[in-house]
């Protein structure tokens, strides 16, 4: 029994891969050189300064006065609003974008309703046609149009999980999710949207109302935690880098344990985690294991060690010496 209590509190804590040395060893200065001035080249500027700025952390010799002055000429202002405009336009109507500003507009138009209720539309049409349908993205629309109503009835606490299950769809949409990550997504987002409820409560309607009335009816928030906690975790990840870096992050999830790590790994290097994972790749999240050592931990060792002593004192009792009889 106390061996059995001792494996409750035989718990792991993972620290995060070194870094610094991955970078030193793995990366040369020639190959950081050649991924700053490709990226000024083609107008990943933001991609540009996260590599800067990790060269400067771990020492590399380079050219910083080049970098900044081709920085300048080519990413203006001017330049910067125009391409943000039009791409965030774009988004909200089409729901899908290659910039940053064109993904914030597609989340912005989720977070209205409208987003979710035009691709949950959009693949009960593929339905009716015989066409391909899309599970999770139609899913997790169903779920985000269930968050948005839960969202202002609690005064936004929902809200965090609300973003996160938009960028995860986003994701889904510009294929940045892999497989293995798709198939638990959908196994938890099926149980808070049943799409099956959800076509058969469609049938008896049409248009866009009608839509989100079937989408409310088959949506089922006390199954909502797990996949809440998930979304929760995409939602930080997006708060310490961004909505477009944690597009590009996302692909190197394969399950829940690679997003909680991919979560402690942003929490530490915020907007320079994309640099690490585009030098250093998956990488990155694999760190090194160590026993918590809790005061439960030695209790139940402590617990085992008596009884383990006890149990061989009356298992194997030490035995009487017998009197000599004289005559």
């Amino acid at each position: 029994m106390s061996l059995k209590q001792l494996t409750k509190h035989w718990d792991y804590e993972e620290s995060l891969a070194d870094t610094h040395q991955l970078m030193t060893t793995q990366i040369s200065a020639e190959r950081l050189h050649k991924e700053i001035t490709e990226a000024i080249k083609v107008g990943r500027f933001e991609d540009a300064r996260r590599y800067i700025d990790i060269a400067k952390q771990h020492g590399y010799g380079l050219y910083y006065d080049q970098y900044q002055q081709q920085l300048l000429e080519e990413d203006t202002n001017g330049r910067r609003i125009k391409d943000n405009v039009g791409s965030f336009v774009d988004g909200f109507v089409s729901g899908k974008g290659s910039s940053g500003a064109g993904v914030a507009g597609a989340i912005t138009s989720d977070f209205t309703v409208v987003g979710d209720v035009r691709d949950l539309h959009r693949e009960y049409n593929h339905y009716k046609a015989e066409e391909p349908v899309d599970k999770l993205v139609a899913t997790l629309s169903g779920v985000g149009i269930g968050l948005t109503a839960l969202t202002i009835g609690t005064i936004g606490s929902s809200a965090p999980a609300k973003v996160g299950v938009s960028v995860v769809k986003m994701a889904k949409k510009t294929r940045q999710l892999s497989a293995p990550f798709q198939k638990q997504l959908l196994s938890l987002g099926s149980k808070v949207f049943n799409w099956d409820n959800f076509i058969k409560v469609t049938k008896s309607g049409e248009g866009m109302k009608n839509v989100l009335k079937a989408a409310k009816l088959s949506y089922h928030p006390k199954a909502i935690k797990p996949l809440s906690n998930v979304a929760g975790q995409v939602s930080q990840i997006r708060k310490s880098t961004s909505v477009s870096d944690t597009l590009h992050l996302l692909k190197y999830v394969d399950n829940t344990k690679d997003l909680r790590n991919l979560e402690k790994v942003t929490l530490k290097h915020g907007k320079k985690t994309k640099g690490y994972f585009l030098l250093l790749g998956k990488t990155v999240l694999r760190g090194g294991k160590a026993i918590k050592k809790t005061a439960a931990f030695f209790m139940g060792l402590l617990s085992s060690l008596v009884s383990f002593i006890f149990s061989l004192i009356f298992l194997f009792p030490a035995k009487k010496k017998k009197k000599k009889v004289t005559a």
